[in-house]
């Protein structure tokens, strides 16, 4: 029964399936329309390109969003990929898939659609002979990462705007991939036998002397997270900051500041835009990112935007390709922090 119903909802939430090439060249308003999203959706980046405007929108918010007791997601899948499959939702690598990356964008320039990026997933790294488990999970980590959105490792992102298009045609979507909305009924939370968690017991019991840190982590968090997307939401593309970007880092708590040294007149200030509070220890805020150059504002990119398409692992990326803690913020795997 369970089966049967999965079925039923993927085969309701496929009907519309256009082609990346469709989407191509056509006005955005028209995209928006034709994929039934909301009329006035949000950019996860905004910047001045080469050639105009240039705004880079998640496709899954192009979409209609989840009912209550559905949970739905956007893939890119062959054309002949079987219209119902439960295997084929939410894995990208799946049989009817794409071996790409799960994210999709969609980049408007000038109010029509310039592309769709797909990016290529990652080679996987080889165990090497005789490699220990720890010394393979550091490499697996932190080698040959690719920052898609740099001119070139070690180099500060989107330094040559939207010239990534031209410079990397291989992050387009394949053109006969089609779009399709595939959609899950909604499960509940794991249950336990009587209704108890003991790993769950263990887990709290071992972090129980850290736990006097969790109120100051949380009240940081929530403050970084109202604070920040304050900060952020003044920001606008063309903006001229007061004494440049050095000056705005000393001006804003939870601000850092990045310069491209082969490009003085570049650089890159993240802004702590906290999170939700929670049990965990760890910090894991998230981080807009801001392009100056020459003091003005040339690209803004949200936390999520940030984080998805790559912004903030390229930070993290030195010039011999390796992630780790090439700059402030960035740990020695390559985890940037705000």
């Amino acid at each position: 029964m369970i089966a049967v119903l999965i079925a039923a909802a993927l085969a309701a939430s496929d009907a519309l399936s256009p082609s990346v090439a469709e989407l191509r060249g056509r006005p955005f308003s028209d995209v928006v329309t034709l994929l039934g999203g909301s009329s006035n959706p949000t950019p996860s980046i905004r910047l001045i390109g080469t050639r105009g405007a240039v705004e880079i929108y998640p496709l899954q918010q192009l979409t209609p969003p989840s009912s209550e007791d559905q949970v739905c997601e956007v893939r890119l899948e062959r054309p002949d990929a079987p219209s119902v499959t439960s295997t084929s939702f939410q894995s990208p690598t799946a049989p009817g898939g794409y071996h790409r990356i799960a994210a999709v964008y969609v980049v408007v320039r000038n109010g029509v659609v310039a592309e769709i990026l797909n990016p290529p997933i990652r080679p996987p790294v080889v165990r090497r002979e005789g490699e220990g488990s720890d010394r393979f999970l550091r490499r697996w980590m932190s080698e040959d990462p690719d920052p898609w959105l740099s001119v070139s490792p070690g180099r500060l992102p989107l330094s040559d705007a939207d010239g990534f298009l031209e410079r990397r045609p291989d992050l387009a979507a394949p053109g006969e991939a089609v779009i399709r909305r595939r959609c899950r009924p909604r499960t509940t939370g794991a249950s336990y036998p009587n209704g108890f968690d003991h790993s769950g017991l263990l887990q709290g019991l071992s972090l129980l002397p850290l736990v006097w840190r969790l109120p100051a982590l949380n009240h940081q968090r929530r403050t970084a997270q109202v604070q920040g997307a304050a900060l952020y939401g003044s920001l606008a593309v063309g903006a001229l900051l007061p004494g440049g970007g050095a000056g705005f880092a000393e001006r804003h708590r939870g601000v850092r500041r990045y310069w491209d040294a082969q490009d003085p007149t570049y650089e890159i200030l993240s802004i702590d835009m906290g999170a939700e509070p929670s049990r965990n220890l760890a910090r894991m805020n998230a981080a807009a990112l801001v392009g100056v150059r020459e003091g003005r504002i040339v690209w803004l990119a949200d936390g999520e935007g940030a984080a998805s398409l790559g912004l903030l692992t390229a930070i993290c990326i030195d010039a011999s390709r390796r992630l780790g803690a090439s700059r402030p913020g960035c740990s020695d795997t390559g985890y940037f922090r705000p």
